[in-house]
């Protein structure tokens, strides 16, 4: 699985992001026929190499002729739809400025369709964004992960509405509840809207590093010279079929809950996404008998769970703590035993398949239908796999 990984040290933006992926190996020309499938002028795009810390970067430089033009969220909408760009690209950039609208939204408490977007650049912002997502395309990643983000804190920033604390408050509704984390760098404004905007709309996930395979490496240069390299990096390679992840575990005590209804938790639990869901057995205070609740889930699905459990379980107070879980690579393969379909699930690591587990249900159901003994069943489905492996 190609792999594109931001590593967000000096906060990012629209231009230092297209900068990074173009460094990196996202085709220019690509990028360009998306800009100008636009119908927008007063607008230039130069890329060139630039100087950061005593790094060398890509600068991606939008000028505009600035006409003082304001567009809303519909207007950008119709403008996206208009234009003749890859299906993903439009997608991208539709959701990348409906995050920003409803982000202003909420700050200025305003309705979506009513924000505008001086406060974000207007034309430059929109060759930002398509420039990226068009560069994503090109580089034809299948998984997107950005490191934490590096701000600056508390200063103050000019605005349309005047002056407004660092991080932006825009910045902050964009990136709450997606499992980012943001680290303090100075006093400088580091992450833009945009460059939150952008990231939230890329990326599948916020995080470490996942294991994989470099085959190539970017620089994207921000307008700044600062005290610190200001870039940002990017990434490109391949999954290495071993995982590491960081979850979340959260778990409570229940002693006073029929446990009838527990496989019922464990099913809305792992109806809202939960990784995993489990009890265990334990004996509580004053002796009494009771159970475990376990649940493992991501970032961006500890509030829902959480939910669950405090609307489904007895429990007064839950407990929450990051873990980390390493995984094998899964495929599947279908078999055929007795005439029946039978899925099976494959586990590997490092290029070689580690375990071999027929799909429980399919083969159940071909058990039923044959006449075979369940464990039958499962022994010739992984015959057949080993089979169709070879």
């Amino acid at each position: 699985m190609r792999v594109l990984y931001f590593d967000c040290f000096s906060g990012a933006s629209g231009d230092m992001l297209l900068g990074a992926m173009l460094d990196a190996g996202a085709t220019e020309s690509e990028v360009r026929r998306s800009l100008d499938a636009l119908s927008i002028t007063g607008w230039n795009l130069t890329v060139s190499s630039a100087t950061r810390g005593g790094l060398r970067a890509t600068r991606a430089e939008v000028g505009i002729e600035e006409s003082g033009a304001r567009r809303d969220l519909p207007d950008i909408v119709a403008l996206l739809e208009g234009a003749e760009l890859p299906e993903r690209v439009r997608d991208r950039s539709l959701r990348t400025f409906t995050l920003l609208a409803d982000a202003e939204a909420r700050v200025h408490g305003v309705e979506r369709d009513q924000v505008h977007f001086h406060e974000v650049g207007s034309t430059d912002a929109i060759i930002d964004v398509v420039g990226c997502c068009a560069a994503l395309h090109s580089l034809k990643a299948e998984m997107v992960v950005a490191s934490g983000i590096a701000t600056g804190m508390s200063t103050l920033a000019s605005s349309e509405h005047g002056s407004i604390p660092v991080p932006a408050p825009a910045v902050l509704e964009l990136l709450q509840g997606t499992g980012a984390m943001l680290f303090e760098r100075g006093r400088e404004e580091l992450i833009t809207p945009t460059g939150a905007a952008l990231l939230v709309a890329m990326c599948d996930r916020f995080g470490e590093l996942p294991g994989m395979h470099i085959d190539a490496t970017g620089y994207g240069a921000g307008a700044r010279e600062l005290a610190h390299p200001n870039i940002v990096r990017a990434l490109v390679g391949e999954l290495t079929n071993h995982k590491n992840d960081d979850v979340m575990l959260i778990e409570t005590n229940l002693d006073d809950m029929n446990p009838e209804m527990l496989p019922h938790v464990i099913e809305k639990l792992l109806a809202t996404e939960a990784l995993d869901a489990w009890t265990t057995g334990a004996v509580m205070k004053k002796g009494r008998s009771g159970h475990i609740l376990s649940v493992l889930g991501t970032s961006a699905t500890k509030d829902a769970l959480i939910e669950v459990i405090f609307q489904e379980t007895s429990t007064l107070g839950v407990r929450t703590s990051p873990v980390r879980r390493s995984t094998l690579e899964r495929s599947w393969v279908d078999v055929q035993v007795s005439g029946y379909p039978v899925r099976v699930k494959l586990g590997s690591r490092t290029g070689k398949v580690i375990t071999v587990a027929p799909e429980y249900e399919d083969a159940r159901a071909a058990a039923e239908a044959s006449g075979l003994a369940l464990r039958e069943i499962y022994e010739r489905a992984r015959r057949e796999a080993s089979r169709t492996r070879a």
